[in-house]
């Protein structure tokens, strides 16, 4: 049988890998935002705007401590850092 500190090895590498796929998710849609809207539609926005989708992976991070049951896992983060670069892409592309 398994001691409590190899389950807990396990479990807080379940953790950082977690943490790794929403933030290559959150990376990848800064990166991708910022280069749709400069060479896709010719906008340039400020940098701040340009680092929206961090805001959920670091949203996620600090959130670690509360019981949020089944809504916390990686992909619900995922899928929220896309919808918020998605929003900002059709909100500066188009309405700004």
């Amino acid at each position: 049988m398994p001691d409590e500190s190899t389950s807990t090895e396990l479990s807080n590498a379940g953790l950082a890998t977690d943490d790794l796929r929403v933030a290559v998710v959150a990376a990848a849609c800064t990166i991708g935002l910022t280069l749709g809207l400069r060479y896709g539609l010719g906008r340039e926005i400020a940098f701040v705007w340009r680092l929206l989708p961090l805001g959920p992976y670091f949203l996620s991070l600090f959130t670690k401590r509360l019981q949020l049951g089944g809504l916390d896992t990686a992909r619900n983060w995922s899928l929220l850092t896309v919808a918020v670069t998605l929003g900002a892409f059709v909100y500066f592309g188009v309405v700004a």
